[in-house]
């Protein structure tokens, strides 16, 4: 097996696939997989049911996702890790983007009463969340088979709104076919109902019959589309399990009675649940839009660079969990890293693996080794002699504030002093000379200190002849591009 420590010298072929090898084989059990990686938080039904049901047949699983924000967030890639690593090992993954109960509300894992959301607001998230799913899975189906993933065994995938059949639904037909196959009581000891009534601030009746809509999607999409198992987070194993019980009641009210011979001895589920852990904070906060930590998939709201850094960020006591739920590399290969990372734990060698993997699934292997060059760059470790051609720089800041064209006459030959003020990183002429006598103002990738405050810039300091990486200070870094 090839290494996968992230060396200090960052050379392109730094970021290039180096997992040839994983788990895609007919002798591993699925279901034992998502447990191995903590995918399998909670499982419905008898034990090991699930795992014989998956390992028999060809499964179709889907996963719900209401469009409240207009992006998808780092929480959500849990529930569509698991539908991943269904959708390829052959089975049916179905991503269903909740268009109409988006502007009913789920009161799942929440204290307070979601705010309404105006129509064209809806549209416009739905919209983006229908391409970033999408997107979602062309990049995963990519980013397995650059980790050894046999494409032939993957299987097939489908993007639905339950708008397609919640929308024209009558009350008094919802009524007559759901409501009469309902319990109240069993609705009112769902957790998330008891938790708000029993608050302040109570429940909105819209929020209360959620369930009652979920439940609707999943029976819709087993008796069309032979689904038979859901996937969510831990917040959603009630409404999961009241559409479990309304499959259940449906299929019995239309079949004919059996006689006491003819019941089998042991019952085979309809219907399958499976959840996933809550990404939440240190604190236990979930994630999300409403909580105000999300971090997004979006690149507009989250920059591959931003979400590279939150990444890199984690602690090493989540490293381990975070590499085996949000990426493909397997359990025995992430066990193995991060024996090693903590042979040197500073330097973060676990997080830039993981930083580097997650946004090569999200945004491409050309985004994230953009952003490892950011962050080397940017955070350099002690004596880590780094390597990079001025196109990698170039590429990797592109578009960035801290990237400034100026004219090679006023850069070669000109005084640092007034280099730093023409990019913006000294005010005046004084202080430019204050820093500089200080020690404070590097150059190169090298980190060159400069102190003479009548120094001038040397070809030779530019990288390649174009381009001077000017450091000032601990917090300010510019690229300077000549031309």
């Amino acid at each position: 097996m090839r290494s996968l420590l992230l060396r200090p010298l960052a050379r392109r072929a730094l970021l290039r696939p180096a997992i040839t090898t994983r788990w895609q084989s007919t002798s591993t059990s699925l279901v034992s997989e998502l447990k191995a990686r903590g995918l399998a938080e909670s499982i419905t039904g008898p034990e090991g049911q699930l795992s014989s049901f998956v390992d028999s047949e060809k499964v179709v699983a889907y996963a719900g996702i209401d469009p409240t924000a207009p992006s998808l967030h780092v929480g959500h890639l849990l529930p569509l890790m698991n539908l991943l690593h269904f959708y390829l090992h052959g089975h049916t993954a179905l991503s269903l983007i909740g268009r109409a109960t988006g502007s009913v509300g789920d009161p799942s894992g929440r204290s307070t009463e979601r705010d309404s959301i105006e129509a064209a607001r809806l549209k416009h998230s739905f919209d983006s969340l229908w391409a970033q799913v999408d997107k979602f899975f062309v990049r995963g189906q990519e980013y397995a088979i650059s980790r050894g993933y046999d494409k032939s065994k993957f299987g097939s995938r489908e993007l639905l709104s339950n708008g397609e059949w919640l929308d024209n639904l009558g009350l008094v037909e919802f009524l007559a076919t759901i409501g009469r196959n309902v319990r109240v009581g069993q609705m009112l000891a769902r957790e998330s109902v008891k938790a708000r009534m029993e608050s302040k601030e109570g429940i909105n009746y819209a929020e209360f019959t959620y369930q009652l809509l979920q439940s609707y999607d999943f029976w819709h999409l087993f008796k069309t589309k032979n689904c038979r198992l859901q996937i969510g987070g831990n917040d959603q194993f009630g409404n999961i399990t009241a559409g479990i019980d309304l499959i259940s009641r449906m299929l019995k009210s239309s079949a004919p009675l059996a006689t006491p011979s003819e019941s089998p001895a042991t019952e085979t589920s309809p219907a399958y649940g499976l959840t996933v852990p809550l990404l939440t904070t240190a604190s236990g906060a979930k994630f999300g839009k409403s909580a105000g930590n999300a971090v997004w998939l979006d690149p507009t709201l989250t920059s591959p660079f931003e979400l590279y850094q939150y990444f890199v960020k984690l602690p090493d006591s989540v490293i381990a969990s975070h590499l085996k739920i949000f990426t493909l590399l397997t359990p025995e290969t992430v066990d193995a890293e991060v024996v090693k990372h903590m042979e040197q734990p500073d330097k973060r060698a676990a997080q830039h693996l993981l930083a580097k993997e997650v946004v090569t699934l999200i945004h491409g292997p050309e985004q994230a080794e953009k952003a490892g060059v950011m962050t080397q760059l940017l955070f350099p470790g002690e004596g880590e002699g780094l390597q990079f051609s001025a196109s990698q720089v170039l590429g990797a800041f592109e578009g960035d504030a801290r990237l400034v064209e100026v004219p090679r006459g006023e850069v070669v030959g000109e005084m640092v002093g007034k280099v730093m003020r023409r990019v913006g990183a000294a005010k005046t002429k004084g202080e430019a000379e204050n820093v500089l006598k200080a020690g404070g103002v590097y150059v190169g990738v090298e980190k060159m200190k400069v102190a003479d405050p009548k120094a001038v810039v040397e070809e030779g300091w530019l990288l390649e002849g174009q381009v001077l990486l000017l450091r000032v200070g601990k917090g300010r870094f510019n690229i300077v591009k000549a031309v």
